[in-house]
């Protein structure tokens, strides 16, 4: 069961959407939801760039304001943060680092039991406007499961009787350790779930699905179907599962560098795809 979320706070719809999402699961489990929020001190360098000859006084006084207008803007993140929390009623802290954002989500992520952020990132909003790459590295190396959300999605879950969740299964290491993350972090009356496999092997994919099915079940998960398909997963996925599901569940490789795992796997495209909410375990 959660009982300690992390949510690193940017200025976008994304980080919106997650303080929302976080705010819910607390309510359901009585968990404790922390806002991080991280000046990109190496970013701001980068930005100014090399310094010419004399202009050393010129590039501290710009890196200078650049940082205090990067403290006023967390300050901002923080108050809607607090803001949200104190109207929803649940417990909540704030954090603030300094670095890398990557690094600083990685090494505040290993003492919770979840990280709630968006599919997509901007905590570099003091040096870029661009999107940042912070999901993926800390997808690359987190130990704690991540649960990527979209800018736009339905808030009301609380009052479906189910929340329809599609998991990809093939019975390898990363998807059974999605599938184990899930079962321990999800409250067992919730959710409505599909596993899906995809093989050439039929008997084979109902013994490995039957297995998964027995799994949740161990844990009080009750609502569980099974299918088999020939199809390719991400196919099968995006026709019959895109429209169907509240949520995906899938597994990364960590430890073997963000290409090994995203290029042409299903996690990549459910990222690219941006419509949905993911839970990626680690």
């Amino acid at each position: 069961m959660v009982k300690s979320i992390l949510v690193p706070l940017d200025p976008s719809p994304y980080t919106d959407m997650a303080i929302q999402m976080a705010i819910r699961i607390a309510r359901f489990n009585k968990a404790h939801i922390t806002g991080l929020v991280i000046i990109d001190i190496p970013g701001i360098e980068k930005a100014i760039g090399p310094v010419p000859p004399g202009g050393i006084y010129y590039a501290e006084h710009l890196e200078e304001k650049k940082k205090a207008e990067a403290e006023k803007r967390v300050n901002t993140l923080l108050e809607k943060f607090r803001n949200a929390c104190d109207a929803a009623g649940v417990a909540h802290s704030e954090a603030k680092n300094q670095g890398s954002p990557s690094d600083s989500i990685l090494r505040e992520a290993i003492y919770y039991d979840l990280v709630l952020m968006g599919l997509r990132t901007h905590f570099n909003f003091e040096s870029s406007d661009e999107e940042g790459d912070a999901l993926h590295n800390v997808l690359n190396e987190s130990i704690t499961p991540v649960y990527a959300i979209p800018a736009q999605m339905p808030l009301n879950l609380e009052d479906k009787e189910h929340v329809k969740v599609c998991i990809p299964f093939d019975g390898s290491l990363p998807a059974a350790r999605a599938l184990q993350r899930f079962a321990q972090l999800i409250r067992q009356d919730i959710p409505h779930v599909k596993l899906v496999m995809s093989h050439d092997d039929g008997n084979f994919a109902r013994e490995v699905l039957d297995s998964a099915r027995t799994y949740l079940h161990h844990h009080d998960i009750e609502h569980v179907e099974t299918e088999w398909t020939v199809e390719h997963i991400i196919q099968k996925v995006k026709n019959d599962y895109m429209e169907w599901a509240d949520a995906f569940v899938v597994g990364a490789h960590s430890k073997k560098g963000i290409l090994d795992f995203m290029v042409g796997s299903l996690t990549r495209e459910l990222i690219q795809w941006n419509q949905k909410p993911v839970l990626i375990g680690q």
